[in-house]
């Protein structure tokens, strides 16, 4: 039921948004670079990192995405959390629409700490741009593909291999020049596991390509290995570069 009720309600914006104009298209490289640091001492020792790397490349026919990420924490010098994401997207546009396109994308995770060796999905699809401008961005993606997802051996968990349905949308908003709200949320839901992953962030520009952002992720898997929770939440806050 909690499948076809956040799938429904993905594919719905995609339905039912109407067509807006753009601002004129920025073409070439851009990204970001974040990290983020917290050490604590006393009763307990403990270090945290987070780092990212976001960049793309824009062309009038197409687009090519890249996403990576890693996080490691630990307490009194013992590793309690390692976690690693890389992605890659190509965006083809549709000539007769640009707004639309076709995407193929590969997203590879490794989370050693719920006994996860790794994660993959294989996906392509469609995706829309609703609006695309400087204080207002609104996206939505459907497509199909596969995961595979290999657990560790001490685990004793079953490896699944299954069809699944992408469904995701990215929604930013600019207050104005200075602060900016940040909201995405992506779902991968197959037979055997459902996932989903959201982040909900403000942003704020501290001098030229500089900014301070806070970050509230949840992250949901319904059938996770045995001695494992469902639900992850992790607060954030980073240094972005702009470029």
């Amino acid at each position: 039921m909690k499948k076809n009720v956040l799938l429904l309600a993905l594919s719905s914006v995609i339905i039912t948004q109407p067509v807006l104009a753009k601002d004129k298209p920025k073409y070439g490289l851009s990204g970001a670079g974040e990290a983020g640091y917290a050490n604590t001492t006393g009763n307990v020792v403990s270090e945290s990192l987070y780092a990212a790397l976001k960049a793309d490349y824009k062309q009038t026919d197409y687009r090519l995405k890249s996403l990576i990420e890693a996080k490691n924490k630990s307490e009194d010098k013992v590793a309690t959390e390692e976690r690693y994401v890389g992605e890659v997207q190509t965006d083809w546009f549709l000539n007769a629409y640009p707004q639309a396109y076709g995407f193929g994308q590969v997203r590879l995770e490794n989370d050693r700490f719920v006994d996860i060796d790794l994660t993959a999905f294989v996906l392509a699809g469609f995706g829309y741009s609703f609006f695309d401008e400087k204080n207002l961005v609104l996206s939505t993606e459907l497509g199909l593909g596969r995961q595979s997802t290999g657990y560790t051996q001490k685990s004793g968990q079953k490896d699944i291999n299954q069809t699944i349905i992408k469904g995701s949308a990215n929604f930013e908003y600019g207050f104005n020049d200075q602060v900016r709200f940040l909201q995405d949320v992506a779902v991968y839901s197959g037979s055997d596991q459902m996932q989903y992953e959201t982040n909900t962030g403000l942003k704020v520009k501290l001098n030229g390509s500089l900014s301070l952002k806070a970050n509230y992720k949840i992250r949901y898997n319904d059938t996770p290995a045995v001695g494992s929770v469902n639900k992850d939440t992790e607060t954030f806050l980073t240094l972005i570069y702009d470029f």
